[in-house]
């Protein structure tokens, strides 16, 4: 039977693959736009579902009963995504991800210190499995020194933080509540810092970018959805699902089949699922 834990780590792990597409998808504009219009166009286009839902149901997105704490944290998680985008940018994908994957590492220390959570060994178990795949799929090698992954071990840092005060706010606040704030405090940067460098889009990129904005929208539904169903470290392990889109774009678009590497490495990673998965039903 899968209970509310369980059904959180399944829909964390969804929201993890999806926003992997929806990150590639805006990777790859970012060769043709800046940073600050790819940001927004990716925050816009993931609001408007989320608009149309709050919309219909004759809801307030910004009704909160924590606003200072929901600012804060919409702030917090913009400067990440400035982060993340800007090691994008300026370092290859696969080091950024394996940088990115020491966010669970940091997620477990900061559930305990931050919400009171129950250290669990297992879980910590997990999170090492998860990263090891990583590491052992991707294999960094000097790129992982060069200057723009600063911006991915900062973007680490601040999403370990992030999911645990998103986490903290799911006790009260109502998930389209906590996404709102968020898309909205990057859509008012991004005006801000970049809005004179924005160009005209054409007609296929826009149709593009809404794809990935959509899927977006899913995603952080999915994951907010996920830290009100159960622990902030019992889902850490979960963010190495991030490997899954890697090995379906790579063999769909680059007709590349995985290796012998990144096979052992998604065993290490199902592994720690696993483990992770069968604590749900103690981890509330």
């Amino acid at each position: 039977m899968i209970n509310s834990g369980k059904l959180g780590y399944i829909y964390v792990v969804l929201g993890v693959v999806l926003y992997s597409f929806s990150d590639a998808i805006m990777k790859n504009a970012m060769d043709i736009y800046s940073i600050h219009q790819v940001i927004f166009l990716r925050s816009f286009f993931r609001f408007v579902p989320i608009l149309i839902l709050m919309f219909l149901a004759k809801s307030n997105p910004y009704c909160s009963h924590r606003k200072t704490e929901n600012i804060f944290r919409a702030v917090l998680a913009s400067c990440g995504t400035y982060c993340i985008m800007m090691a994008y940018k300026y370092a290859a994908m696969t080091d950024v991800f394996v940088v990115g994957g020491t966010t669970a590492i940091f997620v477990i220390p900061l559930s305990v210190w931050i919400l009171g959570e129950k250290f669990n060994k297992m879980n910590l178990l997990a999170v090492i499995l998860g990263f090891s795949g990583i590491c052992l799929a991707f294999r960094p090698g000097s790129g992982i020194f060069q200057f723009g992954i600063l911006f991915a071990v900062i973007s680490a840092i601040v999403s370990a933080f992030n999911q645990v005060l998103i986490k903290r706010l799911s006790f009260t606040e109502n998930e389209f509540t906590i996404i709102s704030y968020h898309n909205t405090c990057l859509i008012l940067i991004t005006l801000i810092l970049g809005g004179n460098e924005f160009h005209w889009v054409s007609l296929m990129n826009i149709l593009i970018l809404s794809l990935g904005g959509i899927i977006g929208a899913f995603a952080q539904y999915f994951i907010t959805r996920a830290f009100k169903l159960s622990s902030s470290s019992g889902l850490a392990s979960a963010a190495y699902a991030m490997l899954i889109p890697n090995v379906i774009i790579d063999y769909l678009v680059f007709n590349k089949i995985p290796d012998v590497y990144i096979l052992v490495g998604l065993i290490l990673i199902f592994s720690g699922w696993f483990i992770a998965f069968k604590l749900q039903a103690k981890l509330k």
